[in-house]
């Protein structure tokens, strides 16, 4: 692939903005690897003649951890990755992908060497400091993230070949089916609601019941990899640097030195920048002696410490892959460098009871909170003497009537669910209230409103189209080509 696009660099040149397929970024993150148990087979399912590799597994797994992980923040795990179930998730889109691209080949539909290289050519990643496509980035990105370019460039071949399955789906909407989702997006709820609290605080916990749902779910609360190091540490203390070595230093380093629009500093401007690299520089030639010193016994260690796999100031790379008694080389870490020495490698554990139960606790209490207000919920739907907070779009706003009953946040989450479902009367259950709705009557807005929402509605009408479209493809393409799954979800 790179040798045809060093034959062709001149169709290869970076003119205009090319969306990057969805799971590159994802792809190099490294938040959501996971750890197959690769006894089981050379691929994880088989559809068709397609198999899906562990490779492939691995790259759709982790788009799948860090976009749940972007929805939240950072803040999410792999035990509530291995609770939501995500490998499964994963392999059933890597199942429906290999169905249309199954599918696609029958059509006799192609993704030429030139469509890829252009593809990746275009990708930001890859790209060095002058927005060029660097060839030995690319090789390193990949190498760090244990792919070789022959599997990368499948992928993209096959994101390429999906995107023309799509294109075929994208069918035009006519003037009837326009107008029904038009008047689907626009209809008016008239609402009664009642709203149930309850606060978590409130709900007693049961010991018994506790040690049941940790039972259940202790599988999930597992303690971290972690490492026991032996440490030396050097700083770039009583170096002394003269003005002369100074000056050298820059003047053999200078293109290293510059500002955003990347017009390169003198040496005043640059200076106390070059200071510091100079003597880390010195400073990585003393620590590889020390480094020596330590391996002979002449040294010895000053301090003893323990990382874990969220340490990334370390270099996790060489770490996970050693043993115990390995020396690690020196590393930059704290404006500095630092020797290790493997102590021990304490590996994940399933938490004990004692150790888990707090985390259990907010899962007890959760589930307990859903379930108290689900049963209030349904007694209430029984009797139900909600009150009248008027009329609302999907995109309303809440009023005055709502008031403090719901913040913005939980009304925009009602509603949704409300023009969501076709249940004239139901509930709809939030962290700590549950609020039971009936719709009263329906009103069409005003037609004047179809204009201001005009690009929305035919987007969501085509999104919708397709993806109906795909459905009933996909149930009759289950039917055509085999599936056989050899992967059957985490059992470590």
């Amino acid at each position: 692939m790179l040798t045809w696009m060093q034959h062709h660099k001149k169709y290869l040149v970076v003119t205009i903005w090319i969306s990057v397929i969805a799971f590159v970024g994802a792809g190099f993150v490294g938040w959501g690897s996971y750890d197959f148990n690769t006894d089981r087979s050379n691929s994880v399912a088989k559809v068709g003649d397609e198999k899906i590799s562990y490779d492939e597994f691995n790259l759709k797994y982790s788009q799948l951890f860090n976009y749940y992980a972007q929805l939240n923040n950072g803040n999410y795990t792999q035990e509530q990755a291995q609770k939501d179930g995500l490998d499964m998730q994963a392999i059933d889109q890597l199942i429906q992908e290999k169905l249309l691209l199954s599918y696609a080949k029958t059509l006799g539909l192609e993704v030429s060497e030139e469509e890829i290289a252009y593809d990746l050519a275009h990708q930001k990643v890859f790209h060095n400091a002058s927005g060029v496509f660097d060839k030995n980035l690319y090789y390193n990105i990949l190498s760090r993230n244990n792919y070789t370019p022959k599997t990368y460039e499948k992928v993209i071949h096959d994101e390429l070949l999906l995107n023309k399955i799509n294109t075929i789906l994208n069918l035009q909407l006519n003037q009837d089916e326009l107008d029904m989702f038009a008047a689907s997006f626009l209809m008016q709820d008239k609402l009664k609601i009642q709203v149930i609290q309850l606060n978590e605080k409130d709900i007693p916990i049961n010991e018994d019941e506790l040690k049941q749902t940790w039972e259940k779910n202790k599988e999930l609360y597992k303690t971290q990899k972690s490492y026991e190091l032996a440490t030396y540490f050097l700083k770039p203390e009583n170096i002394n640097i003269d003005e002369k070595e100074l000056q050298a230093y820059y003047e053999e380093n200078k293109n290293n030195y510059k500002d955003f629009s990347g017009k390169i500093l003198n040496f005043e401007q640059s200076k106390n920048q070059v200071l510091k690299d100079l003597k880390l520089s010195k400073l990585k030639l003393k620590a590889n002696e020390s480094y020596v010193a330590l391996r002979k016994g002449e040294l010895k260690f000053d301090k003893n410490i323990t990382i874990s796999d969220a340490d990334i100031y370390y270099p996790l790379a060489t770490i996970e892959k050693s043993k115990d008694n390995d020396f690690i080389k020196p590393f930059r870490i704290n404006d500095g460098y630092m020797i290790a020495k493997i102590i021990k490698i304490n590996p994940i554990q399933t938490k004990t009871f004692e150790q888990a139960k707090e985390e259990v606790s907010k899962l007890y209490l959760k589930e307990k909170a859903k379930k108290i207000l689900e049963e209030k919920a349904k007694s209430a739907l029984e009797n139900f003497k909600g009150i009248d907070i008027g009329i609302f779009s999907r995109d309303s706003m809440k009023n005055s009537k709502v008031g403090n009953m719901l913040n913005d946040t939980e009304f925009s989450e009602f509603l949704m669910h409300v023009f969501d479902t076709n249940k004239v009367k139901s509930y709809v259950i939030l962290d700590q209230k549950a609020i039971v709705y009936e719709i009263t009557e329906q009103i069409l807005e005003n037609k004047d409103k179809e204009q201001i929402y005009k690009f929305i509605i035919e987007q969501s009408a085509k999104q919708t189209k397709q993806a109906l479209l795909k459905e009933e493809l996909l149930k009759k393409l289950i039917e055509i080509y085999p599936i056989q799954r050899y992967y059957k979800g985490n059992t470590n």
